[in-house]
């Protein structure tokens, strides 16, 4: 048998977990790939979609070496993210999966990997690299208004955009569109279609508090495969979205200001949840911001509900109008914040309805709603 560091073997299934699908509509699916090779444990989770890839060592010299089967991932996390012995004993006998673990013994069915997937491989052509922190930040702000159905144009995916020493990404359902930036090393530049299922996992991989970088290469007989190479020498091997992604740049209003408005986010988000349960009982969940008013506030209406929350630290610069918004999309972006305050610039309506709420690196547009 082999032993296997007890925490390591949680952290990896734990990521490996977030590849197996929910409800897989094959069987095989449902498990990972445990192999032995070179002395290194391989394991390797995918959706079809994406693909997940990790190397751990052992704790001691590989007595079972050359090991390839197939074992159910998530009945094998569930085991062993509640054991509490340092080391593990691991083993395949029989046909079977068998975990040994001071008085616990687990045995799992496992099978022949003929079934699984072939993960994607081939020469890789290097992309660039991307500070982890700032993706993780990016994805945050983006995922949220990535709708999770096609239309016309590809607006279930995002935009990833490679330009010298800087990343941007892209994501819009057609009422909304985000628009964040951040650190890049990148020689020339490269535009690329990312999957919705691909950020959310990138989103949930730990990224947050890695001062390293991202590789981002590319690989496939057309390059059709995106590859990313976490700092800690995980990889995720994702399909590329495909379709025709919208012309954003034509959606960023370029006309002169007719108002900026500067909210306490804490003293908005508190309306905005005070308002709620009359602007989810409403047919169209409108709020809407009287900008013209003194004092400033956030209304919410609904069947002769009148539901109003003064605003009393919002500054008005220039001619601002009242305004109103979907509830959810209003919410959401102000969640997505990290700054104490909300800034919103106003364009004069006859030239560009959008609203654009900015913050540093980050631009998010914003479609009026009529009560």
């Amino acid at each position: 048998m082999n032993v296997i560091d007890t925490n390591q073997l949680k952290s990896a299934l734990e990521r490996l977990c977030l590849v197996v699908p929910k409800r897989g509509t094959l069987p095989v699916l449902e498990n990972l790939r445990w192999r032995v090779v070179n002395g290194h444990l391989e394991l390797t989770a995918t959706d079809l979609d994406n693909s997940l890839h990790m190397s751990m060592p052992f704790a001691g010299p590989a007595i079972e070496n050359d090991t390839d089967v197939l074992v159910p991932a998530k009945e094998l996390y569930q085991i062993v993210k509640t054991e509490t012995a340092p080391k593990l004993d691991i083993g395949i006998r029989g046909g079977k999966f068998e975990l040994h673990a001071n008085n616990r013994s687990l045995v799992l069915p496992c099978s022949e990997p003929k079934h699984f997937p072939q993960i994607p491989d081939g020469e890789l052509k290097l992309q660039g690299q991307i500070l982890a922190s700032a993706l993780d930040a990016a994805l945050h702000r983006v995922l949220f208004c990535v709708s999770a159905e096609a239309s016309r144009y590809s607006t279930d995916v995002f935009r990833l955009e490679m330009r010298d020493s800087v990343f941007r990404l892209v994501g819009t359902d057609g009422h909304r569109l985000s628009l964040i930036e951040g650190a890049a090393k990148s020689e020339g530049s490269s535009t690329t279609l990312l999957l919705r299922s691909t950020g959310a996992i990138l989103n949930r991989l730990g990224l947050a508090e890695e001062p390293r970088w991202v590789q981002f290469s590319t690989c496939g007989s057309e390059q059709e495969f995106l590859v990313f190479i976490l700092p800690d020498g995980a990889v995720l091997i994702a399909r590329r979205g495909q379709g025709q992604f919208p012309n954003y740049e034509n959606m960023l209003p370029k006309s002169p200001l007719e108002a900026r408005v500067v909210f306490r986010r804490e003293e908005l988000l508190e309306g905005l949840a005070k308002l709620s349960p009359t602007a989810r009982k409403a047919q169209s969940p409108v709020v809407k911001l009287e900008l013209s008013k003194s004092p400033i506030s956030i209304k919410a209406k609904n069947d002769g509900t009148a539901n109003r929350v003064a605003l009393e630290h919002t500054r008005v610069l220039g001619k601002a109008r009242d305004i109103g918004f979907n509830h959810q999309y209003l919410t959401q972006y102000v969640k997505s914040l990290e700054t104490d305050t909300v800034s919103m610039k106003l364009f004069p309506p006859a030239i560009s309805e959008v609203v654009v709420l900015d913050a540093f690196r980050y631009q998010h547009l914003l479609m009026p709603m009529r009560d």
